[in-house]
């Protein structure tokens, strides 16, 4: 059973799959010139998500800390084990998450306070899918 990501950072994100990077191991030899390469094969592929969270609370306060809890739910997906996760019609399997990052916009400011009640913020997030 898989899990879609927009049921964990809601419905406000992008979603991409990095290429496979092909790890490569290189040796040389003493009197020779160049090198051999030994090739490891990839190492799985990133996915990045980034994208805008939000919460509300009838104050700015109120809504801040409820934004904080958001926040603080998904830090801790960096200890999950490895999962299987969707987005759009794409399945993504045996995924780890390894970093989660608040992000500023344009004038360096990192939550806003919206006429709606709500506050809001930013994110990028990077899994890696092990195979």
């Amino acid at each position: 059973m898989s899990t879609p990501l927009r049921n964990i950072f809601g419905n406000e994100i992008k979603v991409v799959a990095q290429p496979r990077q092909i790890d490569r191991q290189y040796a040389g030899f003493t009197g020779a010139h160049g090198v051999t390469g030994m090739h490891l094969g990839s190492r799985g592929y990133q996915i990045i998500i980034a994208g805008t969270l939000a919460a509300t609370g009838g104050s700015y306060s109120a809504a801040r800390a409820a934004l904080q809890t958001i926040i603080d739910n998904l830090e801790l997906y960096q200890f999950s084990l490895p999962d299987t996760y969707t987005h759009d019609g794409c399945t993504f399997s045996y995924v780890v998450f390894d970093r989660f990052s608040i992000l500023p916009d344009a004038g360096d400011k990192w939550f806003h306070f919206t006429s709606t009640g709500y506050v809001t913020c930013r994110f990028i997030c990077y899994a890696r899918a092990l195979i």
